[in-house]
């Protein structure tokens, strides 16, 4: 049974419609409620994006000596990395694994979190199905905060099951856990500090649930205490605040510039809205989770536009490898009519790159919708 909402999704949309000003008090009032009940025990999960820059001005603007912690993963672009290490009162931290060890051992991040998940599960051995059955035979199942009962989730994920069946090569979920969280986790462990975080609703069902759930001051959660302050802020909300404030942001964004909204009328500065001449977003620039939804911007063809040497490494390389889990006893099929996920040969990364190419090739010559532009 999931835990009762805090929040109705009527108040996230009140909230997400008020004017920026307004925004900034409510989330300056979560900050101050968060830091007074850690007694300032508290920093900042940067990560050297446009959001987090906003977040950290807005924190140290009412608490000018709260510390920022940016989780050098090596997967963020070099203007990233260059503005996180160059903004002051930061301490870097480093995951135990190298993203090229993540994909080795636990696989590829393909398609979304929810779907590598389930295809993780999936082809673990199991004549009787009972691992598979929430996500390819009753359907995947999520919880519906409006209707307040479990109902089908809108993501089709029964339709990646030749994914989980055939394809040579380890799907995962685990590592954005593995770069940044548990690397996060380990300096608030190792400092007691809680973690104000830049996320916000709009950016996925996931954090839209999350702040239904909790609200922006998260203090008894589950998975730790943690603070979103801007959980109810929107895109151009943060880029408003950029411009208002004149932050310097990393370089990779270009720059800000007003633009008319789409079904405004023409002149209507109150119905501008702002976007970067540069990307638009950033992130780890080799993640494949999402990719195969982008309608204009392809986060590969841009990286092979901008970043050439990135790309040949993230695209190119890759080797077959014997499979050291490979039984050639185990059934062709399992009792629920799954094929048993068993290659001789596993495709990964190699010492001349991550072998993505080929693995969006798989994806791309499946039967359905789904592509992957690079």
């Amino acid at each position: 049974m999931a835990k009762e909402k805090l929040h109705t999704p009527e108040e996230l949309r009140y909230l997400q419609n008020l004017p920026l000003k307004e925004k900034v008090q409510l989330s300056r009032q979560r900050i101050q409620e968060f830091y007074e009940h850690f007694d300032g025990n508290v920093f900042v999960s940067f990560s050297g994006g446009k959001d987090s820059t906003a977040l950290l001005h807005m924190v140290r603007s009412v608490y000018p000596d709260v510390p920022a912690v940016f989780v050098n993963t090596g997967l963020e672009f070099p203007e990233i990395q260059n503005f996180a290490r160059n903004t002051e009162n930061i301490t870097v931290v480093r995951p135990k694994m190298t993203f090229k060890e993540v994909l080795i051992q636990h696989g590829y991040p393909l398609i979304t979190k929810s779907v590598a998940n389930g295809i993780k599960q999936a082809r673990i051995f199991d004549m009787e199905g009972k691992g598979r059955k929430r996500f390819f035979t009753e359907k995947m199942q999520v919880w519906s905060y409006k209707e307040n009962k479990m109902i089908r989730s809108r993501f089709a994920i029964e339709c990646w099951r030749p994914l989980a069946e055939e394809a040579p090569f380890k799907i995962s979920d685990r590592c954005c856990y593995i770069m940044k969280k548990s690397a996060a986790h380990g300096y608030e462990k190792e400092t007691g500090r809680k973690p104000i975080v830049g996320t916000m609703a709009e950016e996925s069902l996931i954090r839209e649930n999350a702040w239904l759930t909790n609200g922006c001051n998260a203090f008894s959660r589950s998975k730790g205490a943690q603070s979103t302050p801007m959980a109810f802020w929107k895109q151009n909300d943060v880029l408003e605040y950029i411009k208002l404030m004149e932050l310097q942001i990393a370089s990779v964004y270009g720059n800000i510039v007003k633009v008319p909204e789409p079904n405004s009328l023409d002149g209507c500065k109150d119905c501008a809205l702002y976007k970067t001449t540069g990307l638009d977003r950033t992130g780890c620039i080799f993640c494949g989770f999402g990719a195969h939804c982008e309608k204009e911007y392809h986060r590969f063809l841009n990286l092979k536009e901008t970043h050439p040497k990135l790309y040949d490494y993230c695209i190119g390389g890759g080797e077959w490898v014997d499979n050291p889990d490979y039984d050639p006893d185990m059934p062709e099929y399992a009792n629920d009519g799954f094929k048993n996920w068993n290659p001789k040969k596993l495709w990964q990364p190699s010492k001349e790159g991550l072998g993505m190419g080929f693995v969006f090739d798989y994806i791309n010559n499946m039967p359905g919708k789904a592509h992957i532009p690079y």
